[in-house]
């Protein structure tokens, strides 16, 4: 009789702590798949880009594209990104994207292969190399909101006509300057960044 009575108050609580327990594995299981399946998806993604490439709907390909870099940061999906904007005539952001990947540790086939792509830009964009002393300033243009154009120094192709460079380092003064660009060229513009500093006065009682 006690024992039967001792079932009847811990049953429900062990069925309780049973559907807890059931409850938190379904919420948590999604999480940990998610983090598991990242390559997957960006795998998935980098397919679907191809083949819109393939159908020629560059814009669709850079949709999957991009969603593709976001989940695994890849050499190839930045060349692929890049192959979309020059297929679509947007030459600016084509040499952008090609210019990222001059910088990566590519090896000697891929690398030629870019700098070919990146000589071939050239006569369709106008350009604007930003160095800065130190570097590592980040360089904007025309608008701050936009966000950085990438750190210093640093190779934009923009549009032809008249553009404010602006670079901002954290401990330094801010400069700005503005270019004239022209399609086809390259302008050159270094920043001597001026280091913030303040003084000091001391005193004190007694003198000295």
């Amino acid at each position: 009789m006690d024992l039967g009575a001792g079932q009847g108050k811990n049953g429900p609580a062990m069925r309780l702590v049973l559907r807890l327990g059931l409850l938190l594995a379904l919420l948590l299981a999604p999480v940990a798949a998610r983090a598991n399946n990242t390559a997957d998806e960006a795998d998935v993604t980098f397919e679907v880009g191809n083949q819109a490439y393939a159908r020629g709907q560059y814009v669709e390909a850079l949709r999957a594209y991009f969603t593709s870099y976001r989940l695994v940061p890849n050499r190839n999906v930045l060349y692929n990104i890049a192959r979309c904007y020059e297929a679509l005539g947007r030459y600016n952001e084509a040499y952008r994207y090609y210019n990222d990947l001059s910088r990566e540790p590519l090896p000697e086939r891929d690398a030629a292969e870019v700098d070919h792509a990146l000589s071939r830009l050239r006569p369709k964009v106008a350009l604007v190399r930003v160095t800065t002393q130190p570097p590592g300033a980040e360089v904007y243009v025309d608008r701050e909101d936009l966000g950085a154009r990438g750190l210093s120094p640093q190779t934009l192709a923009l549009s032809p006509g008249r553009h404010e460079v602006m670079v901002s380092k954290e401990g330094y003064r801010r400069a700005t300057v503005q270019v004239d660009l022209t399609r086809g060229l390259a302008t050159q513009k270094n920043f001597d960044l001026e280091l913030i500093t303040g003084t000091v006065r001391l005193s004190g009682t007694p003198q000295g």
